[in-house]
């Protein structure tokens, strides 16, 4: 049956996007939309909007699926639940009964067409802006590209190469042609190193696109279009030339920030061909400046994620701001909730659970100061041998996992603290001896569940009056873990949270999409691949060495020990949970060899089939070309 009357889901978010919700709503100052646009004030209204998508859909503000769609059905998460029986979550995880009605790609695949959309209107309508100088012009265009650049980015390494547009549309569209990989990068490389050599340093709108952004993502975007040697999707293959000149590419912009942080008195190149003259390339242009460009490194790695440090991060390259004012957000009352699918608690028997623990964002209860505790979803969790990445010595993971409970319901006649009932003790498998005895009382605010890394005997956990709860035991079958895991607290800011429902909690904490942590590691990768071990090692060991307590470099590696295995485990240790594994795995075309080593859960995954997402079903209703334009295999 035609459909030639219908348009797709990105043709229609991006003529709603280029000409507003609706073309006969009222205009109360009388001119049309294109004049509005090519004012001072209309034009940067129009660049706001590029903005808007990513706050509203894709970071944040929806169901945040597109977490799990960048972070799942990998080696370092799995499913929390043993039968895979939660829907679309399991499925995604483990690629069983996985294909284009899988609800949890719409998200991210509509709206990162809407983000192109807004950001083609707003390039499109900069020649035509009145009274604006050029300087101004081109650095709201910037951050146009920088954001288009990005969706691109996320589109093309997801679905592959698919449907293209740059310029607004006006007209029905019922067959989406697609473009080659190669197609894409053009116009992500092309636009990246217009926004290097025209976005500001610092913006007085908070979350407004950097320079530092720009050299950090036409880094990344270089070093995996230069793994295309193998042709893969719609793509015609690089030669091992073409491949090599865009990692040294890619390594000329990563590089620039990270050798002089802080440091005073760097030029920052007055344009970007002179930062890839073939005199400046040892510049190593992003790592060696980061002080000129606004962003540091912090020494302690619990300084990244420390929640007093979200709203005003320094390491902070790309962030997609959440505000603590409801009329700020696109959806209102309906906060950032990121954090919550990798939250253990979740107010369920099945897992971190005490009649003594409630949801609640209470900070004194009955005269103790207690912290606050809201519910999670219990989706995700780590995989065993991502939390066996962290050796003794490894700060990351107290900074970045949260493995201790505290007593914030007072069930005791006194109503100071919590007295253990038989379920409970059942539950953390504890002596029944406990159950009513209060010797075993814990006090409001005390610790009541520790997750542990160290495996206690039974008689020292019965010895405590807390629950403590072996990992080892957690993981005794590594396919079907049970729900007693760290949660990850990267995004979790409990003095953002809001809403009035802990139960229902959402919070105003900014995402930080892109930092100068991962700018190290891209650094790292990009010298391995040039056979350039040493500097690899020295990139990996910074890292290292501010994640290691006491910063001794006892944990430094040698240049031999640099590895593909090594430099995924590393990844994995400093960026999980931050959009990126999915992709990372991608690149390396590892999938097979990680899953096999690391996630028992999947069994199902094809290399011929599952290195691209599928387009959802709700994308092909609405074509004519549905089977040409879907992914082979699904």
């Amino acid at each position: 049956m035609k459909k030639h009357k219908l348009l797709s889901i990105s043709a229609v978010i991006m003529m709603l996007s280029a000409y507003g919700c609706s073309l006969d709503e009222f205009n109360p100052s009388g001119i049309s939309t294109e004049q509005e646009w090519s004012t001072p004030a209309g034009y940067e209204k129009k660049v706001n909007d590029c903005y808007f998508d990513l706050v509203r859909i894709v970071y944040g503000q929806a169901e945040d699926t597109y977490l799990m769609v960048a972070e799942g059905g990998t080696d370092i998460w799995q499913d929390t639940n043993p039968d895979g029986t939660n829907g679309n979550w399991s499925k995604l995880l483990r690629y069983e009964d996985y294909g284009a009605s899988n609800g949890m790609l719409n998200e991210g695949y509509a709206g990162f067409y809407g983000i192109l959309s807004a950001c083609n209107a707003a390039v499109h309508y900069a020649d035509k802006v009145e009274g604006l100088s050029e300087t101004r012009i081109n650095e709201l265009v910037s951050e146009a590209r920088f954001i288009r650049a990005h969706a691109l980015y996320n589109i093309v390494e997801q679905w592959g190469g698919k449907y293209l547009p740059l310029e607004p549309m006006n007209s029905p569209i019922s067959v989406l042609p697609c473009s080659s990989v190669n197609d894409f990068y053009k116009v992500i490389l092309e636009d990246l190193e217009f926004a290097m050599k025209n976005l500001p340093i610092t913006q007085e709108v908070k979350g407004h696109v950097t320079r530092a952004a720009a050299y950090h993502l036409y880094a990344k975007a270089c070093l995996t279009f230069s793994t295309y040697t193998d042709g893969l999707g719609n793509t015609t293959a690089l030669t091992e030339s073409e491949s090599k000149d865009y990692q040294e590419k890619a390594k000329t912009a990563a590089d620039f920030q990270i050798q002089n942080a802080g440091s005073l008195g760097v030029k920052l190149y007055d344009n970007v061909e002179a930062v890839f003259d073939e005199n400046n390339k040892a510049a190593d242009y992003l790592i060696q400046n980061a002080g000129s460009l606004g962003v540091k490194l912090y020494d302690d790695v619990e300084a990244v994620f420390d929640e007093n440090n979200n709203k005003n991060n320094e390491e902070a390259l790309f962030i997609v701001c959440h505000s603590t004012i409801t009329a700020y957000n696109p959806r209102g009352n309906y906060f950032n909730r990121v954090w919550k699918h990798s939250e253990a608690y979740n107010n369920n028997t099945s897992g971190i659970y005490l009649s003594g623990m409630t949801p609640s964002y209470a900070t004194n209860i009955n005269g103790y100061e207690v912290p606050k505790l809201a519910k999670g979803n219990c989706y995700m969790e780590p995989s065993k041998y991502m939390l066996d990445l962290y050796g003794e010595k490894d700060g990351r993971y107290k900074a970045f996992f949260k493995d201790t409970y505290y007593v914030n319901n007072a069930t005791n006649s006194t109503k100071n603290g919590y007295t253990w009932n038989e379920a409970d003790a059942q539950r953390y498998g504890l002596s029944t001896s406990r159950v009513g005895n209060s010797a075993y009382d814990i006090t409001l605010g005390d610790t009541a569940v520790y997750l542990s890394r160290k495996t206690y005997t039974q008689a020292e956990r019965n010895a405590c009056r807390y629950a403590i709860f072996n990992l080892e035991d957690n993981y005794a079958d590594t396919k079907s873990p049970l729900k007693f895991f760290p949660s990850l607290k990267k995004a979790d800011c409990p003095s953002l949270y809001a809403g009035s429902n802990a139960s229902k909690p959402y919070s105003s904490a900014d995402c930080i999409v892109y930092r100068l942590g991962e700018t190290y590691l891209i650094s790292a990768e990009i010298d391995w691949r040039l056979g350039n071990n040493q500097s690899a090692a020295e990139r990996l060991n910074i890292l290292r060495n501010r994640a290691c307590k006491g910063h001794d470099h006892s944990m430094d590696i040698t240049a031999s020990e640099v590895t593909q295995d090594f430099l995924l485990d590393e990844y994995a240790r400093e960026m999980i949970g931050e959009w990126n594994r999915w992709m990372t795995l991608k690149r390396f075309r590892a999938f097979e060899s990680r899953i096999t080593k690391a996630n028992p859960q999947i069994t199902k995954f094809d290399k011929n089939i599952h290195y691209l997402r599928p387009i959802p079903t709700a994308e092909l209703l609405l074509i004519d070309n549905a089977n040409e334009y879907q992914n082979p295999g699904y």
